[in-house]
């Protein structure tokens, strides 16, 4: 974005302030369209619910996924039909599963305990589950949902369990759903994951539908390389092909991409308020903080920092800080 377009902004809006570029996101659709063709993809909301954002994103094709109530609110407001919208249960209780469901939405349910919920209110129905197949990947230990320690899905060794309760209330799984972590940039570990869901689907006979979740990662520091999109296209393809003939038939395919539609088309604007030099660092003050802006803090995150004021100005190293009353807030170290 040219300094000349952001001054305009910032006198017009003030800092802090988060600006979004449409054609950065529209390019990001464009790519995975391109290489994921035949495939449903539905923009997991978690990522940024800015109602304008949903807007844009759903006018390129794609679905809607939500986690919660509210996420399911604003995404009517933005004009998605319940057609085009999913939703991935977490710790949810009773009330909020029979409003998701009496929707029309559909449910992906996360526990044994879900799927009683379900079975007692909806006996004879379809439902889709999400399986936990024991293998994980992400930038950040608390990004990654998959594996022994990740609290998210049905244990694939509690099969057992989950067909006495389809059969306790003549359910019939026709979805399976999984999501192995966030922010992974190596083709070959998403792939993997592909597979053991493919590898396990054939445990199942009355399959219509297996989403494969999110996770595309998306380069933050200059060192990183960028998800071979391509790669993961060609061989998601060769793999479908292959199931599709153990199976029997096609099933319907969904993604659920989030950070990767958005990431790279966001920027913080800040300004400086303070400067303070002790001994041993100097900490830069910004007007913004990380009630704004909490991944450095949750998750030690790298995130690229502009000085947009004096862009060829002399290296410094500095530390900057949020303007919160938290130690840990902290945008950038050194």
């Amino acid at each position: 974005m040219k300094k000349i377009v952001l001054d305009k902004i910032i006198q017009k809006f003030g800092t802090p302030i988060y600006l979004y570029e449409g054609n950065i996101i529209e390019k990001a659709c464009a790519e995975l369209k391109k290489n994921l063709r035949g495939v449903n993809l539905y923009y997991a909301c978690k990522a940024n619910t800015n109602l304008e954002i949903i807007k844009l994103i759903y006018k390129q094709g794609f679905g809607i996924e939500t986690v919660s109530p509210g996420e399911i609110a604003i995404t009517r407001k933005a004009g998605v039909p319940i057609s085009k919208i999913t939703f991935t249960c977490g710790s949810i209780n009773e009330e909020e599963l029979l409003s998701v469901v009496k929707q029309g939405i559909r449910v992906h349910l996360d526990s044994l305990h879900q799927v009683e919920m379900f079975g007692k209110k909806f006996p004879g129905k379809e439902i889709s589950v999400r399986l936990n197949l024991n293998f994980g990947a992400g930038s950040h230990s608390h990004v990654i949902t998959g594996g022994p320690n990740s609290k998210f899905g049905i244990d694939i060794k509690k099969i057992k369990d989950l067909n006495e309760l389809v059969k306790k209330y003549n359910l019939k799984i026709t979805g399976l759903h999984q999501h192995i972590g966030s922010n992974v940039l190596d083709a070959n570990t998403f792939l993997k994951g592909v597979k053991a869901l493919l590898e396990n689907a054939l445990l199942f006979p009355d399959l219509k539908h297996l989403d494969f979740g999110g996770g595309f990662g998306v380069p933050y520091k200059p060192s990183d390389k960028s998800l071979d999109m391509a790669k993961v296209g060609k061989e998601f393809k060769k793999m479908t092909s292959i199931f599709f003939k153990k199976y029997g038939r096609k099933l319907e395919v969904s993604f659920e991409p989030g950070r990767y539609l958005i990431a790279e088309a966001g920027s913080l604007i800040t300004q400086v308020n303070d400067l303070k030099i002790n001994s041993v660092k100097t900490f830069v003050g910004v007007n913004s903080g990380l009630n704004h802006f909490i991944r450095p803090a949750m998750y030690d995150a790298y995130h690229e920092i502009i000085n947009l004021s004096n862009p060829r100005g002399k290296g410094e190293k500095v530390t900057i800080a949020g303007n919160m009353c938290e130690s840990g807030d902290v945008f950038a170290k050194d």
